[in-house]
């Protein structure tokens, strides 16, 4: 048996070489070229019905025609594993060489001719619509690179500038993130060189950038306070504080500015004190001010002079006011009320005028005078007659545009030397003594008085008359005129031994003049206002009856 299983392994078997050890088919292109060799016989233990090996097929064998004589190989002797079993026959597993596998190429056929494709003729409207729609495509390409551009462009502006006032004048080109493209396609409907920038104000306008209208708007805004400088101020306790902003100085701002008090203080007792005050511009902005005040408290009363008892007749009018005067240490112009409520012209008797003086602070002070009513005596020149006469004599003397100064030195000089002098006369009123005065053309210092009088009172010139205060052997009458606004003593009659006049005298100048030994101008001061103390006798040219210039 074993002799013939041994017999049949002996036999030459011939492979296929296109086949693999699995039976399965190997492409002659890629098969790796193998070496001859004799081949392992396998010698089974038992030898068992040949049959195809699981998923090997049949293989068949082939003749050929010269058959090679293999030498025998010798039986190896393989142990097994079960004893007392069928032995199994033992495959002898080949090892696999690796082989370099290679891309499969097919091959490629020389002289192979490739088949020409059919010609196909393209549609002439086909080529036209193609051309088109390139055409179209380029064009909207380039529509988009423009829209591209624009909106590029369009992002640099920028809509709105605000600016403070009082800056300089703005330009277009604040408007623009970066200059644009095309700076020449760039306009504005705005004249930047006339715009108010110290207004606060919001301008709108235009600006057309490459074709296309952008609203925009230049604000001017005011932000900042306006800075000024208290001035200091002196004031009474009793008077009001004077408005804010005349006691500010140096006031800075683009606009008009307000000033209004702040917190005020009580200053009736009087002292230093800081009061701030509100300085405001245009726009609202505010800046608080300091101003220093310097109050006084005024607790003096007005003095009155010149008010004295007063004779009249029944159905005369009385000037009051005549010769009384008011001052006051601070108030320069201190009220005068005159109280003649007790006062009954139609009637003889005495009755009292008070006369009431108020200053700004509100001090009062008073003098009740009595005011004589008498009949009429015979042959009473009324005043409106002296008047009269006085007109006349004064449109001789004067020229229109006179100053005052120039009035009253004709009047004094006229006087003095047409009024000529008697001791004795009879005169029972001012009025009286006047009108002899301008009829006769005599009289003595109280005529004479009386006369420059009633010449004042028609020139409109304040005046009072003085008399001679004590006197132990005669009175004696002058003339007190204020000329532009003072006091001065005037005296028109003719004097023994002293061929002139006095004018524009002042106290001081008229107590120091002596005569023969003598002065005779004493009289009761407290009762007059007080005179001037500057000279202006060297403006006096007493034998032409001029002021010098």
């Amino acid at each position: 048996m074993n002799n013939a299983v041994n017999g049949k392994n002996n036999m030459s078997q011939s492979r296929n070489q296109n086949r693999s050890v699995a039976g399965r088919t190997v492409n002659p292109v890629n098969a790796a070229p193998t070496s001859k060799r004799p081949a392992v016989q396998k010698t089974p233990v038992n030898k068992a019905p040949s049959r195809p090996q699981a998923g090997h097929p049949a293989q068949s064998v082939r003749v050929p025609q010269t058959q090679v004589q293999r030498p025998v190989q010798r039986q190896i002797q393989r142990p097994t594993q079960n004893q007392g079993q069928r032995p199994v026959p033992q495959r002898v597993q080949r090892p696999v060489q690796k082989t370099a596998q290679k891309n499969v190429q097919k091959p490629v056929r020389k002289n192979a001719t490739k088949k020409a494709a059919p010609k196909t003729e393209m549609n002439p409207m086909l080529i036209k619509l193609l051309g088109i729609s390139a055409a179209i495509l380029v064009a909207v390409m380039a529509v988009a690179g423009i829209i591209s551009f624009l909106n590029g462009q369009y992002e640099l502006l920028n809509s709105e500038i605000t600016i403070e006032a009082g800056s300089s004048k703005p330009e277009l080109n604040m408007y623009f993130k970066e200059e644009p493209a095309i700076p020449a396609l760039v306009s504005s409907n705005l004249v930047f060189e006339e715009v108010n920038t110290d207004l606060p104000q919001t301008v709108k306008f235009n600006i057309n950038m490459y074709g296309k209208n952008f609203p925009c708007q230049l604000v001017i805004k005011d932000s900042i306070a306006p800075t000024g400088e208290g001035v200091p101020q002196k004031i009474f306790s009793c008077e009001d504080l004077p408005d804010a902003m005349t006691c500010i100085s140096n006031v800075n701002d683009v606009t008009d500015c307000t000033a209004t008090w702040k917190d005020v203080p009580d200053m009736n007792l009087g002292g230093n004190f800081i009061v701030q005050a509100v300085l405001s511009d245009a726009a609202g902005n505010e800046t608080i001010v300091g101003v220093p005040f310097e109050v006084t408290k005024d607790g003096t009363a007005p003095t009155i002079t010149g008010a004295y008892d007063l004779q009249t007749y029944i159905g005369d009018t009385v000037t009051y006011r005549q010769r009384v005067t008011v001052t006051d240490d601070y108030d320069e112009n201190p009220n005068l009320d005159i109280d003649t409520s007790a006062v009954n012209l139609k009637k003889a008797g005495k009755y009292d005028v008070v006369y009431r003086a108020t200053d700004f602070s509100g001090n009062v002070s008073a003098v009740t005078v009595k005011i004589k009513v008498s009949e009429k005596p015979k042959g009473y020149i009324e005043p409106d007659v002296v008047y009269a006469e006085a007109k006349k004599i004064l449109d001789e003397i004067t020229e229109p545009g006179m100053t005052e100064e120039e009035m009253a030195l004709q009047i004094i000089w006229w006087c003095r030397y047409n009024i000529k002098f008697i001791l004795r006369t009879r005169s029972y009123s001012w009025t009286e003594a006047a009108h002899n005065a301008f009829t006769n053309r005599t009289g003595n210092c109280y005529s004479t008085a009386s006369a420059v009088k009633a010449l004042l009172d028609v020139a409109g010139i304040d005046n009072m008359m003085i008399e001679r205060h004590p006197y132990q052997t005669a009175t004696h009458f002058w003339n007190y005129v204020k000329i532009n606004g003072q006091w001065y003593h005037c005296d028109a009659t003719w004097r023994q031994g002293y061929d002139s006049y006095f004018f524009m005298y002042t106290t001081k100048e008229l107590l120091n003049f002596w005569q023969g030994g003598w002065n005779g101008f004493q009289f009761k001061q407290s009762a007059f206002p007080e005179s001037a103390t500057e000279s202006v006798q060297k403006r006096i040219d007493y034998k032409n009856h001029k002021i010098k210039s």
